[in-house]
């Protein structure tokens, strides 16, 4: 035994669970000394509250206390408004929790959980009053009382059990950054290799950066000394995404180019190594990452005198080369202001700016929850009305929590069968307490030593991937079925009534889902797809007072395919692949007719340049609307432009002008090949989005 070693995430879990659940167990005793109403809700608190770090634990308590406020005013207004009239009263509680849930869409993190909160507890309030309407701000307080007390307890464990939670943020953030960095270094070098693996590369990178985006609203909470840092990383991850956008460039001017000139692969192969030694820096302390900042300055170096050489030559080989090394210029000129703002962040240097990957609101998928929510409500309602069924408060109140919980999930069906399980666990769970332990003895330690190990094996559980659906509902339900009262006890009637309302509620709130406007994955990639649309057909009109530049262009783009990798595994892999394709070539098109804009607008590029690529702009905006182009580019034509902007780099003597017109150049042709290469994704008959 004396060789056996916990895993860091395994002993990670141990940790979580051990500490949650004594929490746990020190909030339900507090609310049994206090002779709470229903205690059991301070001890499913914690676990709702209970995360991965302090500081998303901060955040969410914080956020479910104000939603848990919210809820006490709704719930309290509905019985004001609405106490002797029962349907007026369904209405509007349904009115509510649809309201609710539709808000919790359009909000960020733990803001959106507070909508969510606000919604069941405003439900649970009114329900719990509607027979005794005189009680209801009694009730309210009970209610908003164990809440607090629970997420006190949990804030407590948190801060005394994580010793050192600031330290390990910063550090955690810090090696973050670094291997982000590192392989964005590595997956340029595969492009530059023309390795399709580095696509594949990019796309996850890219997919990546929304969720760590979203975690640094944690590390600051979490550390009071990593705010510089945080402000930094919010940076450093806008400008990797828009590094990942140029080698997605890169690739397309490289596949787009009619022959690469041994010279040029000899220098790409030369740059693709010297990024794979900086990916290697980068992994390490601060001295190695100033090493790597001054290495990637060495190359740029080169790479531009490189360029410099070449320009003035009138050859075909120095025109190939000029267009692809300006574009790898560019890249790495980017990826260095990447790597420099990961450095000053290291060295605690304040931010000069403050930039976000924002998500955009989805309104439509709030509309959709929130209707479904309400009509959860409505047949509830009815389901009480018709049967008088004496537990139909309690059903009325845990479909509301249901159906609140469901809303802000990425895809309800796949985990609305993991909650259900999760729920059948917890029943067959509590058998162990309601009839074996609690006949025996009403001691509260008695109780406790069950109730803390079947928590505990919650918790592990709840650390793992593969269990964690399953997990969430039994931590959060389990306490609720053991119907801890300090003035009784559950007997087997109650406890099958209990149990039966839990499953019912859950089974009532699935079907709700599934059949009112149900969600499917290839619904939600046929909206995505719109959205991609949408985004392509901003760019009708480049030149006329549009405020889009390419950072908020290429931001956009990368929540979208963070929406791709969220489903990607769902639905065929030739689907996938499509989607992912098509989804790259929005980002790219966009990206480089902005480019070509910025170069007429300052007059360094011939109007003509910006004329054709509106007009392949146009053909990709008729083929999504009309299944065809009208009027398209013909091949023809556009060699005809290309052979006018290389004529103008020929007949130029400056090499400024000649380094802009290999720009434009290659900016065109990639908006040509990004358009050839996606013809499926663009038309409307693609098969992936009409079934």
């Amino acid at each position: 035994m004396s060789g056996l070693k916990l895993q860091p995430n395994t002993l990670s879990a141990v940790l979580f669970s051990l500490r949650t659940t004594i929490a746990s167990l020190v909030a339900l005793a507090i609310a049994f000394w206090m002779e709470m109403g229903s205690p059991q809700w301070a001890a499913m608190t914690v676990w709702i509250v209970a995360q991965n770090s302090r500081g998303m634990s901060l955040s969410k308590g914080r956020w479910r206390i104000a939603g848990t406020v919210l809820g006490m005013v709704g719930g309290v207004g509905l019985i004001a408004v609405a106490p002797q009239y029962p349907w007026i009263f369904f209405s509007l509680l349904a009115c509510w929790v649809g309201w609710c849930t539709g808000m919790a869409c359009l909000l960020e993190n733990f803001r959106g959980y507070a909508m969510v909160l606000a919604a069941y507890t405003g439900a649970i309030i009114a329900v719990g009053a509607a027979e005794q309407p005189d009680q209801v701000f009694y009730i309210a307080m009970s209610r908003g009382s164990y809440i607090l007390l629970g997420v006190v307890c949990e804030m407590v464990a948190g801060m005394v059990a994580v010793p050192g939670a600031d330290r390990a943020a910063r550090t955690g953030l810090q090696k973050h950054m670094a291997s982000l960095l590192s392989q964005t270094a590595a997956a340029l070098a595969l492009i530059l290799r023309r390795d399709e693996r580095g696509v594949a590369e990019m796309t996850r990178l890219l997919g990546s950066l929304q969720g760590f985006n979203d975690q640094l609203e944690f590390v600051r909470i979490d550390s009071r000394h990593a705010g510089e840092e945080a402000d930094r990383a919010y940076v450093t991850l806008e400008r990797i995404s828009f590094v990942l956008a140029r080698g997605v460039g890169v690739r397309s001017r490289l596949a787009s180019a009619p022959h690469v000139p041994e010279r040029l692969a000899i220098g790409l192969e030369r740059v693709a190594g010297e990024l794979d030694d900086i990916a290697a820096l980068l992994k390490q302390d601060m001295a190695h990452v100033g090493s790597g900042l001054g290495q990637l300055e060495t190359m740029l170096q080169e790479n531009h005198d490189e360029l410099e050489r070449c320009l003035p030559r009138d050859d075909d080989d120095a025109l190939q080369q000029s267009i692809v090394g300006v574009g790898v210029e560019i890249m790495l000129i980017d990826f260095r202001s990447a790597v420099e703002s990961h450095y000053a962040g290291l060295r605690k240097i304040p931010a000069p700016e403050r930039h976000r990957i924002r998500r955009r609101a989805d309104g439509r998928l709030a509309a959709i929850n929130g209707i479904r929510a309400a009509v959860a409500i409505l047949i509830g309602a009815f389901v009480w009305e018709v049967t008088a069924w004496s537990y139909g408060g309690a059903y009325m109140s845990l479909l509301s929590v249901v159906c609140a919980r469901f809303a802000i999930m990425n895809n309800m069906i796949l985990i609305s069968k993991y909650f259900f399980y999760g729920a059948v666990c917890s029943v067959l769970a509590s058998i162990i307490p309601v009839f074996l332990i609690m006949p025996l003895s009403s001691d509260y330690a008695v109780f406790a030593l069950p109730f803390s190990l079947l928590m505990f094996l919650g918790g592990l559980a709840l650390r793992m991937p593969a269990l964690s659906g399953i997990a969430a509902s039994y931590v959060n339900f389990f306490p609720w079925i053991l119907g801890l009262d300090n003035q009784g006890r559950v007997d087997e009637v109650t406890w099958f009534n209990q149990s039966l309302v839990l499953l019912l509620a859950l089974l009532s709130g699935i079907q709700v889902f599934r059949t009112v406007l149900p969600f499917s994955v290839t619904q939600a990639w046929a909206q995505l797809r719109r959205q991609l649309v949408e985004e392509i057909q901003r760019l009708k009109e480049p030149l006329k007072g549009r405020a889009q530049t390419q950072r908020l262009w290429t931001n956009e783009t990368t929540l979208r395919m963070e929406q791709v990798i969220r489903f990607a595994g769902k639905i065929p892999q030739d689907e996938i692949d499509s989607m992912i394709r098509g989804t790259l070539s929005v980002m790219t098109v966009g990206r480089n007719l902005l480019t070509v804009k910025d170069l007429v607008m300052l007059g360094r590029l011939p109007a003509r340049a910006l004329v054709t690529g509106e007009h392949m702009v146009r053909d990709i905006i008729h083929l999504t609307e009309l299944g065809r182009e009208d009027d398209p580019l013909t091949p023809q034509q556009f060699m005809q432009e290309q052979s006018r902007l290389e004529g103008a780099f020929h007949e130029s003597r400056n090499l400024s002008r000649r380094r802009d017109l290999a720009a434009g150049m290659g900016s065109l042709r990639i908006i040509h090949f990004e358009y050839q290469a996606s013809r499926d994704f663009f038309l409307n008959e693609h098969r992936a989005f009409l079934s």
